[in-house]
């Protein structure tokens, strides 16, 4: 990923104009379900420019929990497929398209809806005529967050683009789109990985978060039926209990089999492992950061 700063999908307000690059269906579709559910419970206008049928993004919303066919009779929900959306205007015109954005703007307030959020999949222009002008788009399509109640999430496939595409299209956003945390207190949040499937621990880990940690963890453990990956680069402290937890974790997980992958350990963090005897436990798997 670039080095622009990350947003916890949950957390995108009116004015944003973020950027999703994803490797995997799974990290797409838990990182869209989330922005459009927050869209609908906060009565805010949902569009989403698909690069699919519309009827399957109404199975994946079902599958998450919605009942879009009520949002969608109301209005409330629009899904366009690629002929409706990013195809309707070729060869594609970013000021065409930005009229378009204000005009939906428009109508949503006009309706009476709190806000405009807007979420689509540009690799649907790939190939078509006016497809190079896509990141003039992007450009001007950011002075419409600037001005109206407008928050947009531009999702980009890293298996379709390229890396110097990835990188281009992020530096056009102030920020890249993070799953919600599947764990928070005031000093740690867990997030999930997707490429390798996981999860990446930032902030601090001691004794006193250890009985609600553990609660989390163990419930993971058991969720996930392979090897359990945490990535700890941006565990900025660990202390001796929270190295014994993760211990534990990895003698229940030996019962099944399995094994406890500590990902791009920090070299301090390894002073604390190596010591407590962690480094000779025969299912944990500790990695040094190469950075």
């Amino acid at each position: 990923m670039n080095d622009v700063a990350q947003q916890v999908v949950g957390r995108m307000r009116v004015g944003d104009h973020h950027c999703l690059s994803f490797d995997t269906d799974a990290e797409q579709r838990e990182v869209l379900t989330s922005y459009i559910r927050n869209g609908l419970a906060r009565h805010e206008q949902v569009i989403y420019f698909a690069a699919v049928d519309p009827v399957t993004v109404f199975d994946l919303l079902r599958e998450s929990g919605l009942a879009p066919a009520r949002f969608s009779e109301s209005g409330q929900l629009r899904v366009m497929g690629p002929r409706e959306g990013y195809l309707a205007y070729l060869p594609f015109d970013p000021d065409v398209m930005v009229a378009v954005l204000r005009r939906n703007a428009g109508e949503a307030l006009a309706a009476g809806y709190r806000a405009l959020r807007i979420t689509g999949e540009p690799s649907v222009l790939r190939g078509r005529p006016g497809s190079d002008k896509w990141t003039d788009y992007e450009r001007k399509a950011a002075d419409v967050y600037g001005d109206t109640p407008v928050m947009g999430m531009c999702q980009y496939d890293r298996r379709i683009f390229s890396p110097a595409e990835i990188a281009a299209v992020e530096a056009l956003h102030t920020h890249t789109v993070v799953p919600d945390p599947v764990y928070e207190d005031a000093r740690l949040s867990i997030f999930p990985t997707y490429h390798p499937r996981g999860f990446r621990m930032v902030g601090e880990l001691d004794l006193s978060q250890v009985t609600a940690w553990f609660d989390w963890i163990h419930q993971a453990g058991a969720d996930v039926e392979e090897d359990l990956l945490l990535n700890l680069v941006e565990l900025r402290f660990v202390d001796l209990a929270g190295v014994r937890m993760l211990a534990e974790l990895s003698d229940r997980l030996a019962h099944d089999g399995r094994r406890l992958l500590l990902q791009d350990l920090r070299p301090s963090q390894s002073l604390v492992f190596c010591p407590a005897g962690c480094d000779h436990l025969p299912n944990l798997v500790l990695t040094e950061t190469q950075r």
